[in-house]
């Protein structure tokens, strides 16, 4: 009975682990890139650092000990890495697995995205067309960003200004997702490209026995098998030639 509540308690941690949410958060504004990561909710900045406070005293590092020079151990040779020999199929069947894969994600989940544009420059033709381009492109990706993500808070705007002389760009994004998407994905993948890799493994095994029973498989280094491979040919063509 202790046994099944210690698994309980177990699968109950390894269920709560799944659902923690963790994203980024990561803005460009005004020339200035933020970076903050997102733990339930909360916002660790990691981008831009904080200045070092010059009013607290600075420790003094101790110097480092110079340790003596070791001696050059002698270089032990490399065997070679062994290459995946896969086939055009075979190629095409690990693309679908990760695209497969990728499936299982689910939908993002965007708390907070914003886009604020100004098409500006010296034509004021281009920057027109600039505008125009600009809000196609959105009008154009918005639906297929509505079946893709789950966006909480959205605020994009677009202006144009014949005045000033660069378009400025501002943008922020905060993308949040739990643990266990990742793992979902992840193992997915993982299981995908390994039965790929098992089948891989069984078709070049089963080429290497084919060629073993059809005798194309002969060791050529070995100069023995290389004498007796040219008396054979001679033999043959005298044969040959006697009729």
């Amino acid at each position: 009975m202790v046994w099944l509540i210690v698994l309980g308690i177990i699968v109950g941690i390894i269920v709560l682990i799944m659902l923690i949410p963790v994203g980024a958060d990561v803005s460009y504004v005004e020339g200035q890139l933020s970076v903050s990561a997102k733990v339930c909710g909360v916002l660790i900045k990691l981008l831009p650092k904080k200045p070092a406070d010059e009013s607290k005293p600075q420790k003094q590092k101790k110097p480092k000990k110079e340790k003596a020079p070791k001696e050059p151990k002698a270089d032990k040779p490399k065997k070679p890495r062994k290459k995946l020999e896969l086939n055009m199929d075979e190629k095409f069947a690990l693309v679908k697995a990760a695209l497969k894969g990728f499936g299982k994600f689910g939908k993002l989940t965007v708390d907070r995205f914003m886009l604020h544009y100004i098409a500006a420059g010296d034509d004021p033709y281009n920057t027109a067309m600039t505008y125009n381009y600009v809000n196609a492109a959105l009008s154009t990706l918005a639906p297929v960003c509505e079946s893709r993500f789950i966006v909480k808070d959205s605020d994009v705007r677009t202006d144009v200004d014949f005045t000033l002389d660069k378009s400025k760009l501002d943008i922020g994004v905060c993308v949040v997702i739990r643990i266990g998407q990742v793992f979902r994905m992840g193992f997915a993948i993982a299981f995908g490209v390994l039965g790929i890799l098992l089948k891989n493994k069984l078709r070049l095994l089963r080429e290497k026995r084919l060629r073993k029973r059809n005798g194309e498989d002969l060791p050529t280094e070995n100069p023995d098998n290389v004498v007796n491979t040219e008396q054979n040919i001679q033999q043959e063509e005298r044969m040959d030639s006697n009729g």
